[in-house]
C-alpha cells in the first residue's frame, strides 16, 4: 500500500515488531501503531525494471545519444547561460529561468541552421 507522507511516497508493510527486531534495517523503519512502516521509494519496481536493461544493446545506444544531446546542452547552458548557479529564488522563477535559457539555447541554433 502506498501512502502520502509529507514530501515522498512511501509503502507501508503491515507487521508486528516482534518480526521485525532481528532485522539489520530496524532502526531505519519508522514505527507506527503497532506496525512497521518501512521507508522504501514507491519508484522502486521501475528503477528495477531499468536496471535489468543496463548493459544491452538498446540501453547503450540510448546512453551514446544521451551523452550527444543531452549532456552536450546542460553544458553549453552552464558555460554561456550562466545555469551553473540559478539568481532567482523559488522554485517557479528557477524553472522559468532554466526554460528562457532553453529558448536562447534553441533560437541560437535554429538562426545558425537557416
Amino acid at each position: 500500500m502506498y501512502k502520502k507522507s509529507t514530501q515522498n511516497y512511501y509503502r507501508l508493510y503491515r507487521c508486528s515488531k516482534k518480526q521485525c527486531k532481528n532485522c539489520p534495517g530496524f532502526s531505519a523503519c519508522a514505527l507506527d501503531l503497532g506496525t512497521v512502516r518501512i521507508n522504501a521509494s514507491a519508484y522502486y519496481p521501475s528503477f528495477y525494471r531499468n536496471s535489468q536493461k543496463v548493459g544491452t544493446s538498446d540501453y547503450l545506444r540510448i546512453m551514446r545519444l544521451r551523452r550527444i544531446w543531452a549532456e552536450g546542452t546542460f553544458a553549453v547552458l552552464k558555460r554561456e547561460h550562466k545555469l551553473n548557479k540559478i539568481q532567482k529564488r523559488g522554485l517557479q522563477k528557477a524553472m522559468e529561468e532554466c526554460l528562457l535559457s532553453a529558448i536562447a539555447l534553441n533560437l541560437k541554433r535554429l538562426i545558425k541552421a537557416v
